[in-house]
C-alpha cells in the first residue's frame, strides 16, 4: 500500500495542474506585458505566472485565477515529497537504491521551490518568485540526472530510461535558455526598462518555451509512476 503513495500522488498532481489551470486561464481577464490590451489569455504572450498575480497588466483583479494557479504549485511542492518513498523501490540494486535517494532528494526540493513560486505572485514578489523558478528548474537537472541512472540500473524496462533521458535532455535545455539571463527588473517596477531587456520575441519564444516544457513534464511523470508501479511489482515478486 506505502508503495501506491509513490504514483498517486503524481499522477493527481499532474492532472490537477492540467485541469485547474483550465478554469484559471478561462477565467484570466486578459493583458499581457506587451498588451494590456488583451482580454482573454494568450497562450503566446502570457506566462503561467501571469495567472498568478492578484493584478493584470491591464489593471484587473484576477482574484480567482490567482488561487486557483498558486494552488496548483502549493499541490506540485506537496505532491513532491512523495519522493521520499521512491528509493524503497530501488533497493533490489545498492548503486540504483543510491542514486534513486539522491534523485529524490532533490526532487523533493525542486517541488519546494515550485511551492515557493505559488506563494509569490510575480506582481507583488517578483524577484523572490524569479529565484524559485530558477532554482525549481536547476534542482531538477541533477535530480533527473540521478533518477535516469537509477532506472538504468533497476530491472525495469529500458523504456523507462529512454524516457527519463529525453526528459533530462529537454529541462536541461530550458534551464539553460530560460534562466542563464534572467531579468533584473520588475515589469510593475518599470515596464519600459523590462521591455529593452526582454523584446517581444524573446517574450513570445519564452512563453511558447514553457507550454512545450510543461506538456513533456507531465507526460514524463505519468511515465515515471508507469515505471515505479513496475518496481512495486517486482518487489511484490
Amino acid at each position: 500500500m506505502i508503495d501506491n503513495l509513490t504514483v498517486y500522488p503524481i499522477r493527481i498532481m499532474v492532472i490537477y495542474f492540467i485541469v485547474v489551470n483550465a478554469i484559471a486561464i478561462y477565467l484570466f481577464p486578459g493583458g499581457s506585458l506587451y498588451d494590456s490590451s488583451l482580454t482573454a489569455y494568450s497562450f503566446s504572450e502570457n506566462f503561467f505566472s501571469d495567472l498568478g498575480v492578484y493584478e493584470t497588466v491591464s489593471g484587473e483583479q484576477n482574484f480567482l485565477s490567482c488561487f486557483l494557479f498558486n494552488s496548483t504549485l502549493v499541490m506540485m511542492g506537496f505532491a513532491c515529497l512523495s519522493f521520499i518513498l521512491v528509493p524503497r523501490l530501488f533497493k533490489g540494486n545498492k548503486w540504483s537504491y543510491i542514486c534513486a535517494t539522491i534523485g529524490s532528494y532533490i526532487a523533493m526540493l525542486s517541488g519546494l521551490c515550485f511551492l515557493g513560486v505559488g506563494l509569490t505572485p510575480a506582481d507583488l514578489y517578483f524577484h523572490e518568485h524569479v529565484f524559485f523558478v530558477i532554482v525549481g528548474f536547476r534542482a531538477m537537472v541533477p535530480g533527473l540526472l540521478f533518477l535516469t541512472i537509477a532506472f538504468f540500473l533497476s530491472p525495469v524496462s529500458n523504456k523507462y530510461t529512454v524516457a527519463s533521458v529525453l526528459f533530462l535532455l529537454s529541462i536541461t535545455v530550458y534551464s539553460i535558455f530560460e534562466t542563464s539571463n534572467p531579468p533584473e527588473v520588475s515589469p510593475r517596477e518599470d515596464l519600459e526598462l523590462f521591455r529593452e531587456t526582454v523584446s517581444y520575441n524573446r517574450m513570445v519564444i519564452s512563453v511558447i518555451a514553457q507550454k512545450v516544457i510543461a506538456l513533456i513534464s507531465f507526460i514524463s511523470f505519468f511515465m515515471f509512476t508507469y515505471g515505479f508501479y513496475q518496481l512495486t511489482l517486482i518487489k511484490k515478486d
